[in-house]
């Protein structure tokens, strides 16, 4: 046809009428009808100005990644490191977010206090408190068993190596008693289920520390039971907390001589039930003191369940790759770290967000966590430097710092999500305090010097209350 199908107005847009005849033609060409001209000039569409192009549209709230199950990525660590995280993973049939948390926290003890990483004004070392949640079928023991066996032979041997100095030491002692140099010492890496004051001890030394508690629960309740005098409960968790923030502290004893503990560094990683959280992290003492939005928390709500005949083999040659690795670790020479100068603004630019964010959140508990994820995720930084190709190097680059903000994230979301609720709904619910919660209470802080006196205040027997003590 000679006819334009759409012709164009004097205002170079088309005209709707000749578009509706020339889909009319398509159809029956033979009622073709001609249009009359009309009067009146039609009208011109023009865009509005505060209409934006659709690259200048606010991002939604509404992230696709918001309705994802959150997990830690791998993708930033070295291609074998990947590989013994799956193959783990897959033998013991655990969540991935588990064997990864636990391969930072082994990383970062075996090269310890050799390792820093400085940051105008504060220095950080690789290490953090964790929490991995889930019930017993999830098998949180196994896989922190595997990853951390590295760290237990090292101390194995170590601790040989001491006995034999040491016996060598006794020796002489008795013969030459002019005989110089120092005690021989044990420095080990890995402690289970051990008093507060031997952990200082360790720290003392300069040693930093992974306290690995199958149940955090029993570890944490157990604060100041073995502590001598009173206010026992209270002055442990202080000192956790100084050692969480890498502050020096003194331990004055009449009966022991005076310890210094300068610069602690330790690590604590354990798991519990999640309807143990809130009894466990949800009273007052831990949530107003901080010492609750200290821990990272690692909860997968879900997983996929191998059947034990389609898991893999753990491989004498697995163990040897992932060994190797550990060992290169502990025997680092003394290093600081740097972070480059891209990663450096990498972090100001999230730390401040954070700072806002922080400030503008209504509960005070979620703020204290948000704002102490600045000081976690330079620990992260270091771990994950470690872990990756770029382990040897003494710089932290840009995709490093961007790695363990993603990590970061992810304990972020965690807490505020799954975390966090459980605390809360616990704490809102209030329940009369009974004569045996108040005797365990009073027997946490103080020394009991008179069970008649406390019994007579009270108005239960010395019978009772000896009774609750011991229970």
């Amino acid at each position: 046809m000679d006819e334009p199908i759409m012709p164009f107005d004097g205002n170079g847009l088309p005209d709707i009428l000749s578009i509706n005849s020339s889909e009319t033609e398509k159809v029956d060409p033979t009622k073709k009808v001609s249009p009359t001209p009309s009067i009146f000039q039609s009208p011109s569409l023009v865009l509005p100005d505060s209409l934006s192009t659709l690259q200048e549209q606010p991002e939604s709230h509404l992230k696709a990644s918001t309705f994802i199950d959150p997990t830690l990525p791998i993708d930033w660590l070295s291609q074998s490191v990947q590989d013994y995280i799956r193959t783990v993973t897959e033998s013991y049939g655990c969540p991935q977010d588990y064997v990864v948390v636990i391969c930072f926290i082994t990383a970062g003890i075996a090269a310890g206090k050799m390792v820093q990483l400085a940051t105008n004004p504060y220095t950080n070392y690789p290490c953090d408190f964790v929490c991995l949640v889930g019930k017993p079928s999830r098998n949180k023991t196994g896989p922190l068993k595997e990853v951390t066996s590295p760290l237990r032979e090292h101390d194995k041997i170590n601790f040989i190596k001491y006995l034999e100095t040491k016996a060598l030491y006794d020796q002489r002692k008795p013969e030459d008693k002019n005989l110089s140099g120092e005690q021989p010492i044990f420095h080990q890496r890995v402690v289970g289920d051990s008093t507060s004051e031997s952990r200082n001890t360790l720290l003392a030394q300069g040693d930093m520390l992974v306290c690995i508690a199958d149940e955090l629960k029993s570890f944490i309740d157990s604060f100041g039971r073995y502590t001598k005098g009173g206010n026992g409960s209270a002055a442990e968790l202080s000192q956790v907390l100084s050692i969480w923030s890498n502050v020096s502290f003194t331990i004055n004893r009449k009966s022991e001589d005076t310890k210094l503990i300068d610069e602690p560094a330790m690590s604590i990683i354990g798991g519990i039930q999640p309807e143990l959280l809130s009894k466990t992290f949800g009273i007052d003492a831990l949530m107003d003191s901080g010492f609750t939005q200290r821990f990272l928390f690692v909860y997968p709500q879900k997983a996929e369940f191998i059947k034990r005949r389609n898991r893999i083999r753990m491989t004498q040659e697995t163990r040897d790759i992932w060994s190797v690795k550990i060992n290169k670790l502990i025997n680092l020479e003394s290093r600081i770290l740097q972070l480059s100068k891209e990663a450096e603004n990498i972090y100001f630019e999230y730390a401040d967000a954070n700072d806002l964010r922080a400030e503008s959140e209504e509960d005070e508990n979620i703020a204290g966590m948000i704002q102490k994820m600045n000081i976690h995720v330079l620990r992260l930084a270091i771990m994950g430097h470690l872990l990756c190709d770029h382990w040897d190097e003494p710089v932290i680059t840009g995709g490093g710092m961007e790695y363990a903000i993603r990590v970061a994230d992810y304990f972020t979301r965690i807490h505020i999500e799954r975390i966090f609720p459980l605390l809360r709904d616990t704490r809102n619910i209030t329940r009369t305090m009974t004569s045996g919660d108040l005797i365990r209470a009073v027997n946490r802080q103080f020394k009991i010097k008179s069970q008649n006196s406390l019994a007579e205040v009270l108005g239960v027997s010395q019978q009772y209350i000896n009774k609750i003590i011991n229970m």
